[in-house]
């Protein structure tokens, strides 16, 4: 059978021009998108990119305009299919990669994220882009090893990028080397002026080094960029610095009054206190500028009542320490409650009088203290967990 030359020429012809109209359609259609893109109609353009890529399957920019409108379009699953559709065409695209994990991390799919950084390396091994995204999808993971790695790579591929030293010291602040982190963030800022997520890092350094004075500079030059992103930074550290602390009495809701200098039981209440062994109840209210956990306030081993003795406590009964002295007798209370509403706590404790009828306490020098913690297990301020009437307020 011998082969129509003629017939064949015309087919072949036909399929170039038909092919050569669906790329014209396929262009057009991609310069339409991208006039509807930047006008902000971005329904408008995803349609004109799933035209584009309708008519030239192998069209990789059409795939990945088509994934950047589907994303403004909050449509994250269309737009991951569209960055694989086109790395499966094209798996050299650095910033799709990139950009595919930024998709998958939105969604809070680190996993898969990472998985697409894996691959974009083993086509790019010297991105630094993809080294550097990696360590922090990493980070969001909890590998920070596997982050520190990743961000060493970054600064060997890029050690003039005050990023990457700011990266690693993130992974080595989450590790705990936060002696290590200081050193890099230094660089990190050295090479970056007015790096703010560097000196809020650097801060949490110093916070895990429990230089809480350097931490707290690096707060205020947070402060002093007056910028939206460092002021966030510096609100974030100061709820980290900040320590629970009692702020003083609800003298309301106390029974149990602090003004007496050394006296007997019988001039703080006669009738309690008139027959041998006789007993009451007292009350102490302390108030606190935190929400404080319930369960830590409540237990009485987290309080202690004694006899106060330094300078800003006083020192208790003028040093004599009598042996008719009855608050040896209190060393804890016999119960507390915590009311969350007002932060408050009410200590329950009792004095009892001596078989002679002469007990006495100076009430004033009798120290409160609690080494509790808050609702998010902070420990107390120890410039402001104990209390007496001497010192009329928290110290």
């Amino acid at each position: 059978m011998n082969l129509d030359t003629s017939a064949f020429d015309k087919m072949s012809s036909a399929l170039a021009t038909q092919q050569s109209s669906k790329a014209s359609v396929a262009n057009a259609a991609l310069s339409n998108g991208l006039t509807l893109y930047q006008k902000g109609d971005y329904k408008g353009a995803a349609a004109a990119f799933r035209m584009t890529t309708a008519m030239d399957p192998t069209n990789v920019e059409g795939y990945n305009y088509l994934a950047l409108a589907d994303q403004k379009l909050g449509k994250n699953k269309e737009a991951i299919k569209a960055y694989k559709i086109s790395l499966s065409l094209d798996s050299y695209q650095e910033t799709i990669h990139v950009n595919l994990a930024g998709v998958q991390s939105a969604d809070k799919n680190y996993g898969e994220a990472e998985k697409t950084l894996k691959a974009g390396l083993r086509t790019n091994p010297t991105s630094q882009l993809i080294h550097y995204t990696l360590g922090h999808v990493q980070l969001q993971l909890g590998k920070n090893k596997e982050a520190e790695a990743s961000f060493k790579q970054t600064v060997r591929l890029v050690p003039t990028d005050g990023n990457a030293y700011y990266g690693l010291a993130s992974a080595l602040n989450k590790q705990g080397k936060y002696s290590d982190a200081v050193v890099q963030l230094q660089k990190a800022m050295n090479l970056k002026r007015d790096f703010a997520p560097a000196m809020s890092e650097m801060a949490k350094a110093y916070i895990g080094l429990g230089k809480n004075d350097k931490a707290q500079e690096m707060v205020t030059k947070l402060q002093s960029l007056k910028t939206s992103q460092a002021d966030g930074f510096a609100t974030e550290l100061q709820a980290l610095l900040h320590k629970p602390k009692m702020t003083g009495v609800d003298t309301t809701k106390s029974s149990f009054n602090t003004a007496f200098g050394p006296t007997t039981l019988l001039a703080i209440d006669p009738a309690a206190f008139i027959e041998p062994g006789g007993s009451k109840e007292m009350t102490m209210t302390f108030t606190f500028d935190s929400a404080m956990d319930s369960k830590s306030v409540t237990n009485v081993n987290n309080w202690s009542i004694g006899r106060s003795q330094g300078v800003t406590a006083g020192l208790y009964d003028n040093g004599l320490y009598r042996p008719t002295d009855r608050s040896a007798l209190i060393t804890m209370p016999s119960r507390v409650t915590y009311n969350p509403i007002d932060r408050s706590a009410t200590l329950y404790f009792k004095l009892y009088q001596d078989d002679a009828v002469t007990g006495t306490i100076d009430t004033k020098h009798l120290t409160f203290s609690f080494k509790g913690t808050d609702v998010n297990g902070k420990k107390m301020d120890p410039a402001a967990d104990q209390y007496n009437g001497s010192a009329a307020k928290p110290f």
